[in-house]
Order: structure tokens, then sequence, then C-alpha cells
């Protein structure tokens, strides 16, 4: 039997956290490597649980819900950001950690590296540098989000044998025939295959999805660009697997990761059908749910099946910007969501609301407005900083702008980076004060 290492690169940033990150390509690939007849490996450098990381650092990072800190080292920063005052870190297992496990490993006939935010892309290369270095004779195939988004310089920096972009299973196709492997993935793969979670020794949380991208096109968003179609996966499935997860892993948490898990009637049979195979656990919602789809029947669904994190995205306050950027929320959408949600029983400790800081064209004063509805209505504020996509429409407006080169290093598009030097944007301290009036604003409702 053919055998396939999976890996979930490191993460290297200035600054990262564990808001139940799951390599959830990954472990659809090696569902799908199974139904094939190809043994997966996975190597999720980032799973806070692992035994082998456990036994060389002290305790998981835990902090609510199975969100938690990772582990973290200080690297040598990259050239671009020499000059900005932070420390430069890779997240997830020491170097130790990860070489142990490859060498340990028996013979597999190739390696498929994932990947995610573009700005991650140090990781990526520290990871595959890595690989290469404890696996010299293997080939290995690059995929995922960055992988997608900037195919050529992912071709030119990560160090890969080969780079497949694209979502989806064609991309699996592609890297398995590179590697001799002439088979296909069943057409209809996201009703008939679920996540893979059975190489976790302690899951501790699961993340599902129940659709693929979304039909709104808001111009800061690369899901309908990763996404050509908006596809939604039968409920009774999902269901089913919810239910398996839970009783064979005793599982805490079940997060939904969509994008727009609101639209269409499927969220609603999901819930039903849940209610109906009375599974127990706490759900979370934190991808900024559309607000107009929240009626009085999906929030008192969503009380009856004990979900404890529910993220709406109010992005802007501005009439403006709220049409400009798509559309895909307006003020009475949200006061009409946070009132449903609240005759349902939820309060400030299971609601929040995401809103936009720096995108472009915003003023302080529209950020400021947004945290004075938050507190209007008792929702606790996250602000979400803009980062620039590749491939989305806003980025091709602010390179067509002058307002960087294409050509720039995506690290210095990072939501932690951008303030120290970009200038048609907020300033660094302008961030920091209203992120200061955000925390001052949870604490309020928090009654700290």
């Amino acid at each position: 039997m053919k055998r396939i290492l999976l890996i979930n690169p490191w993460i290297e940033d200035v600054s990262a956290y564990d808001y139940w990150l799951k390599p959830l390509g990954l472990l659809y690939i090696s569902s799908a490597l199974k139904t094939l007849g190809v043994e997966p490996v996975l190597v999720d450098c980032l799973d806070r649980y692992d035994s082998d990381l456990l036994s060389y650092s002290s305790g998981s990072g835990e902090k609510y819900f199975g969100t938690g800190k990772f582990v973290e080292t200080v690297v040598p920063k990259p050239d671009c950001i020499a000059s900005i005052p932070r420390r430069f870190k890779r997240f997830g297992f020491p170097e130790e950690v990860f070489r142990s496990k490859l060498q340990q490993l028996d013979h597999v006939d190739g390696v498929f590296v994932t990947s995610m935010m573009t700005y991650w892309h140090y990781g990526v290369s520290d990871t595959i540098r890595v690989v290469r270095q404890e696996l010299p004779s293997i080939p290995i195939v690059l995929g995922g989000v960055y992988a997608t988004l900037l195919p050529e310089h992912a071709k030119r920096n990560a160090g890969a044998d080969l780079v497949c972009p694209g979502t989806g299973m064609k991309p699996i196709e592609k890297a398995l025939l590179f590697l001799g492997i002439n088979k296909s993935v069943q057409p209809d793969w996201f009703d008939e295959l679920s996540p893979d979670y059975s190489a976790y020794e302690s899951p501790h949380y699961a993340v599902v999805i129940t659709s693929l991208g979304c039909p709104f096109r808001c111009v800061y968003c690369a899901s309908s660009y990763l996404w050509r179609h908006f596809l939604r996966r039968d409920p009774t499935k999902t269901a089913e697997h919810i239910e398996y997860l839970v009783k064979s892993s005793n599982l805490s948490d079940i997060v939904f990761f969509d994008d727009a898990i609101l639209v269409g009637g499927g969220f609603k049979t999901l819930m039903k059908e849940i209610e109906h195979r009375s599974i127990r656990t706490r759900f979370h919602l934190p991808n900024g749910v559309h607000a107009r789809f929240v009626d009085r029947e999906t929030a008192d669904l969503m009380y009856a099946n004990n979900f404890k994190t529910i993220k709406i995205g109010l992005e802007t306050s501005d009439r403006a910007l709220q049409t400009s950027t798509g559309g895909k929320v307006f003020l009475n959408d949200i006061y009409r969501a946070v009132d449903n949600l609240s005759k349902a029983g939820f309060t400030y400790k299971e609601i929040s609301a995401y809103i936009m800081l720096n995108l472009p064209g915003q003023s302080e004063e529209d950020v400021l407005d947004s945290l004075r509805i938050c507190e209007e209505l008792g929702l606790s504020p996250t602000l979400n900083e803009f980062t620039p996509i590749p491939g989305t429409l806003q980025w091709k407006e602010l390179i067509e702008r002058g307002s960087f080169a294409e050509d720039i290093d995506p690290l210095l598009l990072d939501n932690s980076i951008i303030p120290h030097w970009w200038k048609q944007g907020f300033s660094l301290d302008t961030v920091q004060r209203l992120k200061e009036a955000a925390w001052s604003l949870r604490r309020k409702l928090s009654g700290e």
C-alpha cells in the first residue's frame, strides 16, 4: 500500500493563537486517500495535545473551549521586517519534536504539505526545509490557501517539488499523479466524505463545515475566489458525522468553520437533526455569521443546542462602506439579529461582533460608532484588523492605486505588521487606541 505523509506546517508570525485551528483540508484529504487505498500519515505541527509535544513542554496552553496558546520559539526576523520592533516567532512543535517525528516514520511515498494565510509562508518554507533534510529522496507537494492565492510566489520560495493550487479534490488527483498514482476521487466527495480525525490522540475539539464558499462577494474576502460556487452538504450526513465524533472521541466542543453557514435552510435542518439525536456538546460559530439570516427560529435552535460562541459580522457602521464592500450587512440586520438572540436567551457571554479595523476608506469615527452600537446592544466587540488578501477585488484596487507593489512580501500585509508602515491606513497609535476602547467595553460588559 502507498503511504503519504500529510503535514500541517508551523506558523511563523509575530503572534498567533489556537482559535480552533485544525487543517480541515488535510483531514478531508486523509479520508479521500483511504477510499483510494492509500494510507495517510498525519503530522500536525500545531497540535497542542500531541503526546510527544506534551512530554517535551509543560501543559497544552489550554484556555477556553479547547482554544489556547501554542508553544512558541523566537526565530530570526526576515529582512522585510528587520526594522519593525516585534519579535518573530515559530508557533507549534519545537524543531526537535518535529525532526524526531520525521525520523521515526516508516517509509512514505510522498509528502503533502498544506498552507493557510499567505503571510505565514515562512512557516511553510521552514517546514519544507526540515522535511527535505530528514526525508531527502521523498517528493514534496504543496497545496492549500497560500499555494492557491500566490502560486508563483510559492513556486519561487516554498521549496516544494510541486505546487498544486486550487480547492476541492482536483489538486489532490494532480498531486497523486505526480507521485505515479493515477486515481480519481468521487465527484460527490463533499457529501460522501468527512474530515478524518482518527490520527489525533486527544482532539478535545473538532472543526466541521456544512458548506463551501459564499454567495456574497465582499471585496476584502477570498471565499468566492477560492470556491467558485456555493455548495451545501446534506445536513443529515453532517449530523451523523458530528454524532460519531462526539461519541467516539468524547468531544466537548464542535466548531463550525463555514463562511456562510446560515445561507439557505440547511442550518435549521441540521439543528433540528442534532436536537432529535440528543447530541450534547458545546457548539461554536467563530466565523462571523450573516446577521440578516438570524431569525427567531434560528436563534431558538442555537440556544436549544448549546451554542457558546456566536460571532456576528458587524464589520462597519458606515452605510457607504457597507454598500461599497459588498452589502453583506446593514445596521437594521444587526439590531434584529441581536434582538432575536437575546429573546432566545443569549447574552454578551455568547454573542460578540466583528468590527473591521483599518479597512481602506475607513475612519476612526466609524470604528468608534461601531463600538457604541456594541455597547448599546450589549455586544462584546472583536476588532478584526484588515489584511489585504491576494486575488480579492480590494487587493487589485490597492495595487492599482499604488498602495504597495504586487510582488510585496506577503508578511508585510500581516494585520499585526501593516500598521507599522502602511501610510494610507490607521497609524499604530490609532490602532492601539481603538483596541484599548474595545478592551474597555469588554471589561465593562463583564462587570470588571
